[in-house]
Formats: structure tokens, sequence, C-alpha cells
């Protein structure tokens, strides 16, 4: 009877063992991680460039202006462990989109009337346990047309000539999409500082 006992014991505390290692294994743990953004620096975001223009027609010359898009180099890792099954296609994160939001850091004027910047992706970060695969992309969270919207007052207002700071802000970019194999959402986010404003072009080099 001990030994029956014994034996029943025995199965019962293996069968526990193989659940919860079962719950461990079969549960997948997934991570995306932004590692950088623009390299860890800020980001000196010019509203405006401009080139003088000779109008030969009128025989003056003219400011021309140009509203550029302005991208950043992220490094995401995504740290997906899986069912610990061996599957005929690695684990991968889908980020399909980033959005970008932003909080002033100048609290004595009013801020610009800041709006989020939606960005569309198609980048595929495969997994990695070891933290040693890095991805790295560009992206452009500053379309030209968002920065018209956001900041159309100022950007033809001030002497191209002049170094106008027009706000500091904080950006989170948060990256979402979802495991190639277990189907979950992904989500992460990093914080990027902007800094706004109406720099020194030089004629000669428009969009520099």
């Amino acid at each position: 009877m001990r030994r029956s006992l014994l034996g029943l014991l025995t199965v019962v505390s293996a069968a526990g063992l193989l659940l919860v290692a079962g719950c461990q294994v079969f549960e997948p743990i997934g991570s995306l991680n932004v590692l950088s953004i623009n390299n860890g620096n800020a980001l000196r975001v010019d509203l405006s460039d401009f080139y003088l223009y000779f109008n030969k027609e009128d025989s003056i010359w003219e400011i021309v202006y140009q509203v550029a898009p302005d991208s950043v180099n992220v490094e995401l890792h995504y740290a997906e462990i899986g069912a610990g099954l061996p599957t005929w296609r690695p684990y991968e994160a889908l980020i399909k989109q980033a959005k970008v939001h932003f909080t002033s850091r100048l609290t004595v004027d009013v801020p610009p009337p800041y709006i989020d910047a939606v960005v569309g992706l198609s980048k595929a970060v495969p997994s990695d346990p070891t933290g040693k695969k890095v991805t790295t992309f560009y992206m452009t969270p500053l379309s030209s047309t968002w920065k018209q919207m956001v900041f159309g007052d100022y950007i033809e207002e001030d002497d191209p000539y002049y170094n106008d700071i027009v706000d500091l802000a904080d950006a989170t970019v948060t990256f979402t999409g979802y495991d190639s194999v277990a189907g979950h959402e992904v989500k992460a986010a990093g914080v990027l500082q902007v800094e706004f404003g109406n720099f020194y072009d030089d004629p000669s080099r428009f969009g520099k």
C-alpha cells in the first residue's frame, strides 16, 4: 500500500511539474524594445528652408520656401521566446505603425497646436532572446504636411537668416504591430527630444 501510495504521489508530482513547465513554455513571453531613436540625439527641426531665386522677368531676387520632412534612425529588438517548439518560420514582430505624441517643454508661452503624427510602417523585427540582434531602419516622424498643419503660422513669418527657437518638445514614439507566428499584439515606446525653429539657411544650398 505504501509503495502504491508513493507511486501515485510520484505520478501526481511529475504531472504537476509538467503542468508548471507547460505554463512557462506554451504561453509566449514577448518583449519589443526600443533601443534608440535618432541614435539617442535630439532632433533639430528646421520648419522651412529657403533659397534665393533670381527672377529674370522682373530682374529681382526672390525667396523660395520649402518645407521638408524629417527622418530619424530607429533601433528595435524583439525578445520573443515562443512556444519552445520548432517552427518552419522564425518569430518576428511585424511593425505596422508608429504614433508620435508631442509634449511641449516650454511652459512660458502657449505651445503650438500639436496633433499626433501617425506613420505607416512595414518592418519585420526578427526575434532574438539573447539580445544581440538589432533591427535598424529609417522612418519619417515629421512629414511636410504635418509641419505645415502645426507650424503654418511660423514658417514664413521671420527673417530666414535668423535663428528662432519656436518650441522644445518631447516626442513619445509608440510602435505597434503583431507577432508573425503567435499573432498577439506587440507594442513599445521611446522618447525623442525635438527642437523646432526657423534656423539659418545658406541661400546657396537649398534644402541643406
